[in-house]
């Protein structure tokens, strides 16, 4: 009879135990082992960098502009990016004049919407074979354009930068509908008023104010122009009175001043 080469079932038993504490032992370095793995792997994949970079909200500046001024670029690495979506908003917001306020934020995991809100032209200021534009936070953009847009006023013979700029404090304080039937601002300084302005109306009247003070005033002006039955010249400089336009618009007037 053969000899059994059977392993005593208390000797399996030993091998077992034996394995599975090692199995235990080595477990931390098996998930380490994983985990490093899988993280390389990732670090290598496209879903560790930006997939894609929408644009929405802009109106002047172009999606080409954004995504140039963008510290975050299609291929960015999402390290870049987590945790620091604010202050990447904020540097791609202080790349241009014209953003009020950008927001950026990473969906989809690995793709990025920024929403722009631009600050809005308000007028334009002439220069030497061009047009300024003026923006509602004050700033003019020193990009000409030789057309400007229509509703807007044009600012002229404005060489006084400290001038310039109190108009246009002044002339934010308009509201919405008066400033849209103005058709120019022109300095237009005296001896006796040195900070007079010169306003004229697309419904052809024509407007006289200081800079200190025709930021209120001109709210008063669509009372004032449903009172005339011609088209008049208005001085709102100290009060505010009016009397027709003549033909000849002589320094000198012989019409009756009708005062408000």
């Amino acid at each position: 009879m053969g000899q059994k080469n059977d392993i005593p079932e208390s000797r399996k038993g030993f091998f077992h135990d034996y394995q599975i504490r090692n199995l235990k032992k080595m477990s931390p370095l098996i998930i380490l082992a994983v985990v490093v793995i899988a993280w390389m792997a990732f670090l290598v994949s496209p879903y560790s960098k930006v997939k894609s970079v929408a644009v929405s909200g802009n109106e002047i500046v172009s999606v080409k502009q954004i995504k140039h001024y963008s510290p975050v670029k299609k291929g960015t690495s999402l390290f870049s990016v987590w945790g620091k979506q604010e202050k990447l908003a904020k540097a791609l917001k202080d790349r241009s004049q014209r953003m009020q306020s950008v927001t950026l934020k990473l969906v989809n995991f690995n793709q990025i919407k920024i929403k722009v809100e631009e600050y809005p032209t308000i007028g334009y200021l002439y220069v030497h074979r061009g047009y300024e534009p003026i923006l509602q936070s004050g700033v003019i953009i020193k990009t000409k354009v030789l057309n400007p847009s229509d509703g807007f006023p044009v600012l002229k013979k404005f060489h006084n930068p400290k001038k310039l700029q109190r108009t246009i404090k002044q002339y934010r304080r308009i509201d919405p509908p008066v400033r849209a039937v103005i058709n120019t601002i022109s300095f237009s300084p005296t001896k006796s008023n040195p900070d007079r302005i010169f306003l004229q109306m697309t419904d052809g009247n024509k407007v006289y104010a200081s800079i200190s003070s025709f930021g209120d005033k001109m709210d008063y002006y669509p009372s004032i122009n449903s009172k005339l039955k011609v088209k008049s010249i208005i001085n709102m400089e100290v009060g505010a009175y009016s009397y027709p336009i003549t033909k000849k618009q002589s320094g000198t007037n012989t019409n009756v001043a009708q005062g408000y």
